[in-house]
C-alpha cells in the first residue's frame, strides 16, 4: 500500500502529462537570451572562430578527417557556419522546426566550444548547453510557437507534454545554486570579505563596483556581505521549491543576479531569472498565461 502511494506520487512528480507553458515560456526567454549573447559575438566571429583569429582547437585538426578544414575554418566558412547557427537559434526561439533547429544549434555550440571556448571552460556555457538540449527534446514548441499556429491555427493552443524535462531543468538550477553555495562554504578564500572587495576592483569589477570599494568601507561590511551571499545561495535551491516562499526567493534571485551584473559585469546568469518559472506547477502557469493572452479554453 505504502509502495503504491509512493509510486503514484513519484510518477505524478516526474512523468505526468502537463501543459507545456512553463517550457514554452522558458524556450522564448532562453532563446532570446542566446540571440543576444551570441549576437554580441557577431563582430568577433573572424577572431573567435576562424583560422585568422587567436584560437587553439581542443584537438589537432588531423583527428577530424574530412572535417579537418573546420579546425580551424577560413573566415568565409566561419561566417557561413555562424549564420546557420544564429538562424537555428532564431527558429528555436519562435518554435519553427524547433527540434531540428535546436539540434543544429547544439552541435554547432559544441563545435565552437571545441574550437575556441574550451579555453575559458565557463560554468555558464555548460549550463547553456544542457538547457538547450533539454528544451530541444522537451516539446517546448507545443504552445506559444509557430508550430502551434501551423497545426491548430492559434499559437495559444497546446498539447500536453511530459513534465520530466521541466523537472530536469529545475533540478539543474537547484544544483547550480547548491553547488556554488557549498563551494563558497568550503573554499578558504570565501571565509572573509576580502575576496569580494578584490573582485569589485578586479578584472570583472564594473565602475559601480570600483566606486563602492573607493568609499573605503570597513572590511566588516564585506565580511557580512559574503556571509549573506553564502546564506542566500544555500537557501535559494530550497526556497524555490516551496510555494509559500517561492515569490520571495524569486525576487531575491532577481536582485542578486542584477546586482552581480551591475557590480561585476557578469551578466550571463541573468538567464536564471526567467528560469524560475520552471518551479511552478504547469497547470497554474497555463491558466495564468491563457488568462493574460485572453484565451480561457483548453485548446
Amino acid at each position: 500500500m505504502i509502495f503504491s502511494v509512493f509510486q503514484r506520487q513519484w510518477n505524478h512528480f516526474w512523468f505526468r502529462p502537463v501543459p507545456p507553458h512553463p517550457l514554452a515560456l522558458m524556450r522564448i526567454a532562453f532563446g532570446s537570451f542566446l540571440l543576444l549573447y551570441w549576437g554580441l559575438k557577431i563582430p568577433q566571429v573572424p577572431m573567435l572562430f576562424s583560422g585568422h583569429g587567436l584560437i587553439l582547437p581542443l584537438f589537432p585538426a588531423h583527428e577530424f578527417g574530412p572535417l579537418a578544414s573546420l579546425f580551424p575554418p577560413t573566415v568565409t566558412i566561419a561566417c557561413i557556419l555562424f549564420a546557420i547557427f544564429y538562424a537555428s537559434l532564431l527558429l528555436f526561439t519562435v518554435g519553427f522546426g524547433m527540434r531540428i533547429a535546436g539540434i543544429v544549434a547544439f552541435i554547432l555550440n559544441v563545435y565552437y566550444w571545441m574550437l575556441s571556448l574550451h579555453l575559458f571552460n565557463t560554468s555558464f556555457e555548460r549550463l547553456f548547453l544542457f538547457t538547450l538540449l533539454v528544451l530541444t527534446l522537451s516539446g517546448a514548441d507545443r504552445t506559444l510557437s509557430f508550430r502551434a499556429w501551423r497545426e491548430k491555427g492559434d499559437a495559444r493552443s497546446f498539447s500536453p507534454v511530459s513534465i520530466l524535462p521541466q523537472r530536469l531543468l529545475a533540478l539543474q538550477i537547484t544544483f547550480v545554486y547548491l553547488g556554488v553555495a557549498l563551494q563558497k562554504l568550503w573554499l578558504p578564500d570565501w571565509q572573509s570579505g576580502e575576496i569580494l572587495s578584490y573582485s569589485l576592483v578586479g578584472v570583472w569589477g564594473s565602475r559601480a563596483g570600483n566606486w563602492i570599494v573607493a568609499r573605503n568601507l570597513p572590511l566588516a561590511v564585506f565580511d557580512v556581505s559574503v556571509s549573506l551571499i553564502k546564506a542566500f545561495e544555500l537557501a535559494m535551491p530550497f526556497g524555490l521549491w516551496v510555494p509559500r516562499s517561492r515569490l520571495w526567493f524569486m525576487a531575491g534571485g532577481a536582485l542578486f543576479h542584477t546586482g552581480i551584473a551591475l557590480l561585476l559585469d557578469i551578466w550571463w546568469f541573468l538567464v536564471l531569472i526567467p528560469a524560475y518559472i520552471l518551479f511552478f506547477d504547469p497547470e497554474d502557469v497555463r491558466l495564468r498565461t491563457q488568462r493574460w493572452l485572453g484565451k480561457e479554453n483548453n485548446n
